[in-house]
C-alpha cells in the first residue's frame, strides 16, 4: 500500500506540541540544579546520611576502579561521622561516545530532581569534561573531587574550576629500569596499547619515559591491530625482547576490550616478558612494574571526599599527589621466563611464590622428622638388643656345649674302671688265644680246624674291645651335631650296654625294654645318650646302700599321644617330698659332695629337643619319665639345622 499522508491539522498540532516540550525543558533543567543545589535544599542535621555521588568516565567495574573505590569507602567510613549513601552514574565514554551531551545532562537532572547531593567525585577525564560542561545545570555549588587523571589534565582545568583531586601517576620509567634489570641482554622494547582515549594518555606518559632509551634500544608501537593479531606477533618474540603493556580498551576496528582480560590472553601466548604500571595486571600475565598501591590511591581519596563533606574543601583546590609506585613481581612468571630474582632492584615485593615446603609446613615436618628420628633410634636400639641377644644366645650355646662336654667327660671319669675292665675281657680273650695257638703250633699239633676256631674267638673279642672303645669315643666327642632322625630304642640298647660294666661293677642289675613301637625322633643322638647316662648314674647311686636284691635300674620305652616316652626307674633310696620341687635346679644336689649339674643339664637337652620331663617319687625308689616329640611327617619336615652338641 501507498504510505498514508497525515492530516495537515495533525502535523500542526504534532509541531505545536513539541515546540512546547523543548521550551518546557529550558525551565526544568534549572529548577533540577535549583533543587540539587544544597543552599535551595532542606537544611541536613548532624545525623541525616551524606550522599555521594560518583560520576565515572568508562566502565566503571574495572578492576582498578574497583579497588579505589572499595579503599575510598573504608577511608570515609573511619575519618567521616555521618553515614554515607553512595550514588553512581556512568557516562561510558568509551563504549558510548555520543552519550556526553545534553540528553545525558537532562536525564541525569531529572533523575536527581529533589535530591541533595553533598559531594561529587568524577573519575577520568570524561567525567571531569562532562562535569564542566553542565555543571551549572546540575550540581553548581557542590564539592567536586576529581581521580584518575593525567596531570597535564589536572593542570589544564579552569580557575573557576575549583576542584580538588589526585592526578593517575604512570611511573614507565621506573617499570622500564625494572624490566632492564631482569633483562639486561634485551635489545628490543615493545610497546602495546589501543586507540582509545584512555590509551593514547598513557601511549604519550610512555613516549615520554623512553627517553635515552630509544638510543640502547629497538622502540616498536602496536597500537591499532586486534588482540589476536597482538597475541600472534608476541609469540613470535623470545626474552631478548621487553614488552610493556598500558591498556587496550580500544583496537582500530572499534572493538572493545577489558584491558586486564586482554593481557591474559595476550600473555599466555607471548614468548616475551609483559611489564605494566596497574596492580590489578599482577597474577594475569604481568612479570613486574612500578605501580601505584589502589589501597593507597583510595584512602587519599576518601580523604578529601571526607573533607568534602565537612566543608573543608572551600577556597583554593586541594592536589595530593599520588602514592609513590613500588616495584611488584609475580614470582610465577619469573620462574616461567628463567628470570633470576636476585637482579631485581631492593624492595621489591614478589608476589604468588608458594613457600617452600618445610616453611610451609613446618610444624608437621618438625612432627614427622621426630617422629622418623624416634622410630629410627627404636629400630637401632631393637637391632642393637636383637645383635646383643643373639651374641648371648651363641655364647649361651657355646658355653652349653662345652658344659655338655665336661659333662660327658666327668660321667667317662666315673665309668673308666667299668669301661677298663669291659676292655680288659676281650683284651686277655685275645692274649690267651694268641698264647694257646702258639703251643699248639709248637707242639706240631694243631690242626687247620682249630686254627679257625682260635683265629674266630680272637676277631670276635677284638670287635667286642672296638665296640666299647667306638661308645666311648662317640660319648666323649665335641661335635657339631646335626638334628636328625633316630631310633630311640637303638639309642637306648647302646647306653645300655655301654653302662653294662658299670652296673656289674656295683652290683646293679639293669634292665632294658624297648616297648615302643614308633620310637622315631628327631634330635642329637649322643646328647640323648648323654641323657640317659647322667639318668642311670643317678640311680645307680641312689641304690648304693641297698641289699643286692632291689638293686635293680630299669630302662624302657613307650608310646604316648605326645610322644616316645623313656622311663629310667630305680629302687634306691628315693626323693623327699621337699626336694621334689628343685631337683632340676643348677647347682642344687641331694648327694654328698655332687655339683648340682647332672639333671640340671638332663633338663636343658630335653627342652632343647621340644620334650617334657617329670620326676615321681614311689615308695620304693623314683621314677624319671621323659617324653620327646615325634618327628614331623616327612613331607613336612624342616631342613636340618646344625645344633651345638657336646
Amino acid at each position: 500500500m501507498p504510505p498514508t499522508t497525515p492530516h495537515p491539522a495533525l502535523a500542526l498540532c504534532a509541531r505545536v506540541l513539541v515546540l512546547a516540550l523543548l521550551c518546557g525543558l529550558q525551565g526544568v533543567l534549572p529548577a533540577a540544579a535549583a533543587s540539587a543545589d544544597p543552599a535551595a535544599a532542606r537544611t541536613t542535621g548532624p545525623g541525616d546520611p551524606a550522599q555521594v555521588l560518583v560520576i565515572t568516565g568508562t566502565d566503571p567495574y574495572l578492576p582498578a576502579f574497583v579497588a579505589i573505590d572499595a579503599a575510598m569507602r573504608a577511608a570515609i567510613a573511619q575519618r567521616h561521622p555521618r553515614p554515607v549513601v553512595w550514588l553512581y552514574e556512568s557516562i561510558d565514554s568509551l563504549r558510548l561516545a555520543g552519550a556526553t551531551g545534553p540528553a545525558l545532562a537532562e536525564l541525569l537532572a531529572r533523575k536527581y530532581e529533589g535530591v541533595r547531593i553533598d559531594t561529587v567525585v568524577l573519575v577520568s577525564e570524561p567525567a571531569v569534561e562532562f562535569y564542566l560542561r553542565y555543571r551549572d545545570r546540575l550540581w553548581p555549588r557542590v564539592s567536586t573531587v576529581y581521580d584518575w587523571v593525567a596531570p597535564d589534565f589536572a593542570r589544564a582545568l579552569p580557575p573557576d574550576a575549583a576542584m580538588s583531586g589526585i592526578p593517575a601517576a604512570s611511573d614507565f620509567a621506573g617499570t622500564l629500569r625494572i624490566a632492564q634489570a631482569l633483562q639486561p641482554e634485551a635489545r628490543r622494547l615493545v610497546v602495546v596499547g589501543g586507540v582509545s582515549r584512555f590509551d593514547e594518555v598513557l601511549l604519550r606518559a610512555t613516549r615520554a619515559a623512553l627517553g635515552s632509551l630509544r638510543e640502547r634500544l629497538e622502540v616498536e608501537f602496536l597500537t591499532g591491530p586486534s588482540l589476536q593479531a597482538v597475541a600472534a606477533r608476541l609469540a613470535r618474540e623470545d626474552t631478548g625482547t621487553i614488552v610493556l603493556y598500558t591498556t587496550l580498551f580500544r583496537d582500530a576496528a572499534g572493538q572493545v576490550y577489558v584491558p586486564r582480560d586482554a593481557l591474559g590472553t595476550i600473555a599466555a601466548a607471548s614468548r616475551a616478558p609483559i611489564y605494566g604500571i596497574f596492580e590489578t595486571y599482577l597474577g594475569h600475565g604481568l612479570v613486574a612494574g612500578a605501580m601505584d598501591s589502589f589501597a593507597g590511591h583510595g584512602d587519599r581519596l576518601g580523604d578529601l571526599v571526607a573533607r568534602g563533606l565537612d566543608g573543608r574543601l572551600v577556597g583554593e583546590p586541594i592536589v595530593q599527589p599520588a602514592p609513590p609506585s613500588s616495584c611488584l613481581v609475580d614470582g610465577r612468571q619469573l620462574e616461567r621466563f628463567g628470570l633470576k630474582p636476585r637482579a631485581l632492584p631492593a624492595g621489591c615485593e614478589v608476589r604468588f611464590v608458594e613457600a617452600p615446603f618445610l616453611q610451609r609446613y613446618a610444624w608437621q615436618t618438625a612432627a614427622v622428622v621426630l617422629a622418623l628420628l624416634a622410630q629410627s633410634a627404636l629400630i637401632a636400639a631393637l637391632l642393637l638388643q636383637h645383635r646383643r641377644r643373639r651374641a648371648a644366645e651363641q655364647s649361651l650355646q657355646t658355653q652349653r656345649a662345652q658344659l655338655l662336654h665336661a659333662s660327658r667327660l666327668a660321667v667317662a671319669g666315673e665309668l673308666t674302671a667299668a669301661i677298663a675292665h669291659e676292655i680288659n675281657q676281650p683284651l686277655a680273650a685275645i692274649l690267651g688265644n694268641a698264647e694257646a695257638a702258639e703251643m699248639l703250633i709248637e707242639t706240631g699239633r694243631m690242626s687247620n680246624h682249630e686254627l679257625r676256631q682260635i683265629l674266630r674267638d680272637i676277631r670276635r673279642d677284638d670287635l667286642r674291645a672296638s665296640e666299647v672303645i667306638r661308645r666311648l669315643r662317640t660319648l666323649l666327642s665335641g661335635h657339631e651335631g646335626e638334628r636328625q632322625r633316630f631310633d630311640l630304642n637303638d639309642v637306648v640298647g647302646d647306653t645300655a650296654r655301654l653302662l653294662s660294666a658299670e652296673a656289674r661293677r656295683r652290683g646293679v642289675t639293669l634292665e632294658h625294654t624297648p616297648g615302643a613301637q614308633r620310637p622315631d625322633v628327631l634330635g642329637d643322638a649322643v646328647q640323648i645318650q648323654q641323657l640317659i647316662i647322667n639318668l642311670c648314674l643317678n640311680a645307680f647311686d641312689a641304690c648304693d646302700g641297698q641289699p643286692a636284691e632291689r638293686r635293680r635300674v630299669r630302662l624302657a620305652t613307650a608310646d604316648t599321644p605326645a610322644g616316645v616316652q623313656l622311663a629310667v626307674s630305680d629302687t634306691g633310696a628315693g626323693i623327699p617330698a621337699a626336694e621334689l620341687p628343685r631337683i632340676f635346679e643348677s647347682f642344687y644336689s641331694t648327694k654328698r659332695g655332687g655339683m648340682g649339674l647332672g639333671l640340671a643339664i638332663v633338663r636343658s637337652i630335653v627342652e632343647a629337643h621340644g620334650g617334657t620331663i617329670r620326676v615321681a617319687r614311689h615308695d620304693d625308689g623314683a621314677e624319671f619319665l621323659v617324653v620327646l616329640p615325634h618327628p614331623p611327617a616327612p613331607d613336612s619336615a624342616p631342613p636340618p639345622a646344625r645344633t651345638h652338641a657336646a
